[in-house]
């Protein structure tokens, strides 16, 4: 993620980004608070089929996440921790494996209402910090009407705060307008120039590559034992041996690897095998 381009991650606290979640929009819910585990990798399949678009608000152990879906697409995934936060497939994946031990509610978005959202997380900052008595609000509003501007208003007091967004100009989600600021310090944030990329294909990547290098690791593996057993006549079993097994899962390679080994050489090829597979590199 471009660092400029973090919204409010690395300025505000995990603390305030959890509150500011818990008020957006909640009027629309597709499902509320419900078993956290329902959120089965089928669920989200039919998320992504029904080209869902809204967030999901997450209650776990030791904290709170967020998920953000624009037509089926995975746009933001972010997960509260005891001391930050994490963002993106890392949040994702925690995120799920920690469900079963909380709570999950959906809630369906207007199309204009996700850029609005994601300024939070991946937006580019007009300006952070400052101080409210050094604005022009009224000033500030127009401005913001006559550029069209997409993104948040955010006023931050401690761990609570507020947040108006805003989709080319104009007010989504309420049409109320800050009136006067006071207390605390404001932040304005742009959404994104162009649309995030899909964690779910990031993920389908992460994963294409996990299994590449797991498989990788078992063949460099083997040849080193063939080698051992076989000297000179080590190429020609390799290659036989990849033109025979299947290479898509790793397990089922490992599997395939170690039996072979093991009915045609001895088993102790095979253990062999398998603690150079588990060698940490």
């Amino acid at each position: 993620m471009d660092t400029a381009s973090r919204g409010l991650l690395d300025t505000v606290s995990p603390a305030l980004l959890a509150y500011l979640f818990g008020f957006l929009p909640q009027n629309d819910p597709l499902t509320e608070w419900v078993p956290g585990e329902l959120l089965t990798p089928e669920f989200v399949q039919r998320l992504r089929e029904s080209q869902f678009t809204g967030f999901a608000l997450a209650k776990l152990p030791k904290g709170h996440g967020l998920l953000v879906f624009y037509k089926g697409r995975l746009l933001e995934a972010w997960r509260q921790e005891p001391h930050g936060y994490e963002a993106g497939t890392t949040a994702y994946r925690n995120l799920m494996a920690e469900l079963a031990l909380g709570g999950l509610s959906l809630y369906k978005l207007r199309l204009e209402g996700i850029p609005c959202l994601l300024s939070l997380t991946q937006g580019s900052p007009r300006f952070l910090a400052v101080a409210p008595r050094s604005l022009q609000l009224e000033t500030l509003l127009d401005s913001l009407r006559q550029e069209h501007f997409s993104g948040a208003l955010v006023v931050e007091d401690g761990s609570a705060g507020r947040a108006w967004y805003f989709y080319r100009g104009q007010p989504v989600f309420s049409p109320d307008l800050p009136r006067d600021l006071r207390e605390g310090r404001v932040h304005l944030l742009q959404s994104p120039g162009k649309a995030p990329q899909d964690l779910f294909e990031v993920l389908q990547r992460e994963e294409e590559e996990r299994r590449r290098q797991q498989s990788d690791r078992m063949w460099e593996s083997v040849e080193q034992v063939l080698r051992e057993y076989m000297g000179r006549g080590a190429a020609g079993a390799l290659e036989r041996l990849r033109k025979s097994l299947p290479e898509e899962n790793p397990e089922l390679l490992r599997q395939g690897l170690a039996r072979w080994l093991t009915q045609t050489l001895e088993p102790g090829a095979a253990k062999l095998f398998e603690q150079l597979i588990q060698r940490p590199r």
